[in-house]
């Protein structure tokens, strides 16, 4: 039977109390018992087993029973930096990203860009999709998911942060290359997905600079989260 996977931070031997969210999975959806075996993740590589130990109407305390260790994949790292989307749209992005495995998601504002207001609230939703999408994939490592920034900004910190990466971006022009044939790229990939007005020729001229390469992914033109999915799926499933 499927122990069921909570997400836990920090994870340390001993008596552990469960955050409200994860401990209303554990009652209200999972309906698990004192004595239940569950596992632990705290997004970060380490994972648990771990026995119920108590359950009160607002707490959970798990005994952990047996703690391990995974590493991180030492291949490439798929970044993906998408414009922001209107409604569900980018919480459905962050989700399937997370499935593929992508490991940084860094959402963008271009000149394009439908005005919306970013906000701790949002963050906070986008981490717990990512943590609900973990659980549900079983992977043991969180993507880093930024706080919005300007695609001046964005494509600066990418940059810095990966300095020997591979800069994408969509482009629906027939004389872009192909994004498979970066398939075979051993370099860190950051993706840019442009806002569905596209590109402004300042941004593109910035793109320039950066040495982006313009890959096209399908025949059709992509929605901004088709189009991010398009990318993980491809790149994440070469790697």
């Amino acid at each position: 039977m499927n122990k069921g996977l909570f997400y836990c931070r920090p994870i340390n031997p001993g008596l552990l109390e469960l955050d409200p969210g994860q401990a209303h999975h554990l009652k209200q959806v999972r309906r698990l018992k004192t004595g239940d075996a569950i596992e632990l993740f705290d997004g970060q590589g380490t994972a648990a087993l771990a026995r119920v130990s108590e359950i009160n109407r607002k707490t959970v305390l798990l005994e952990v029973e047996k703690i391990t260790h995974h590493q991180p994949g030492q291949n490439r790292r798929i970044v993906i930096a998408a414009a922001l989307a209107k409604g569900e749209r980018f919480d459905w992005l962050i989700s399937k990203c997370t499935e593929l495995g992508v490991d940084h998601i860094c959402p963008v504002r271009f000149e394009r860009t439908v005005k919306l207001a970013g906000s701790a609230k949002s963050q906070q939703r986008y981490e717990n999709l990512a943590i609900s999408a973990a659980k549900q994939c079983r992977r043991w490592f969180l993507p880093r998911i930024d706080q919005p920034e300007q695609f001046d900004q964005a494509i600066q910190t990418l940059s810095r942060d990966y300095p020997d990466a591979q800069i994408l971006f969509g482009e629906p022009n027939e004389q872009a290359d192909s994004v498979l044939n970066y398939t075979n790229c051993e370099k860190d990939l950051i993706c840019f997905v442009g806002p569905e007005g596209g590109f402004t020729n300042a941004e593109l001229e910035l793109l320039g600079e950066h040495h982006a390469q313009p890959v096209r992914l399908s025949e059709t033109i992509l929605r901004v989260e088709t189009a991010a999915i398009t990318f993980a799926a491809v790149l994440c499933c070469a790697r």
